[in-house]
């Protein structure tokens, strides 16, 4: 498998966080290659048009710009941002899933994808629970119409590489953040896209757990990254709960009502997740996903 990272020429860190990263993971036949990310001065000289910010150009360029110079070749691309991370088991299941689903028509497969809705991460809580119960290790997870954002870490098929570019090349003004355009795509049924679940990459300490301060437990974007690494096939549960502490004794009786079957259990993965989803119902004031917590009492 061919790996590409883009990365930006002044994050020097990150470069070095995760080619450290791979070089431990790394099986036969798998490669890392860095992509100079393009920056927002670029976007301000060539004056890209569009009403996204320059750093979400620069993101979008860099996309298909690393797309474009691969078009020569007919094998799959892996494709990450300087903020993902690989596990000890990804280049294994990676391989193992695509051998076994040689057939399936997919242009595109994530390998972690953000999930910005609380009823579908209870879903998903349930979905990981029974693919446990059935010892099934990984699934494919259409995205076709799912809600998701995030391009931290896909698949591109080879022989889907020319249809992505050309979808890509037509957004002559860039008025939607790349990872918004490839949901659109999805959802219009111009790309076929999936994701592997439990995911099998998940986001670098660059996003680490440490980052839910007093004061930013109504960011959003923290409970998603949070959700997103409780997921993950190789998560370290006890390491989560650490990093929710803070959250945990900011919640109101009334913030975990809707969850106290959760923190009830004597289970403590759902004490966790009970934790994140009353995070997320406070800060989105989302109920509903009540309806959903029957099937995990």
């Amino acid at each position: 498998m061919n790996c590409f990272f883009i990365n930006l020429e002044k994050a020097t860190e990150r470069r070095a966080k995760l080619e450290a990263n791979f070089n431990a993971i790394k099986k036969p036949n798998w490669t890392l290659s860095r992509f100079a990310a393009i920056d927002t001065e670029y976007v301000r000289k060539n004056e890209i048009r569009g009403v996204t910010s320059p750093g979400e150009k620069g993101c979008f360029l860099s996309h298909k710009i690393l797309i474009g110079e691969n078009l020569g070749r007919d094998d799959p691309m892996f494709i990450v941002e300087d903020d993902a991370v690989f596990g000890y088991r990804t280049c294994t299941l990676v391989d193992a899933i695509l051998k076994q689903n040689k057939d399936l028509d997919w242009d595109i497969l994530f390998t972690d994808v953000c999930i910005p809705n609380l009823h579908k991460m209870v879903d998903l809580l349930q979905y990981r629970r029974e693919l446990s119960a059935k010892r099934i290790e990984i699934a494919f997870m259409g995205l076709g119409k799912m809600g998701f954002a995030g391009s931290t870490a896909y698949i591109v098929n080879g022989k889907s590489k020319k249809k992505l570019y050309d979808l890509l090349e037509a957004a002559t003004s860039l008025d939607l953040p790349y990872d918004l355009y490839l949901r659109a795509l999805s959802h219009a049924s111009a790309l076929n896209v999936y994701s592997l679940f439990p995911f099998v990459t998940s986001l670098s300490d660059f996003s680490e757990d440490s980052q839910i301060q007093a004061g930013e437990g109504d960011r959003p974007d923290l409970a998603w990254n949070m959700f997103r690494k409780m997921v993950w096939v190789e998560r370290n549960l006890q390491k989560c709960k650490a990093g929710l502490e803070p959250v945990k004794s900011r919640l109101s009786d009334t913030d975990k009502s809707p969850f106290s079957s959760l923190f009830s259990a004597a289970d403590e993965e759902l004490n966790a997740f009970g934790v994140l989803f009353s995070w997320v119902g406070a800060n989105a004031a989302v109920l509903e996903a009540q309806r959903g917590l029957r099937v995990l009492r």
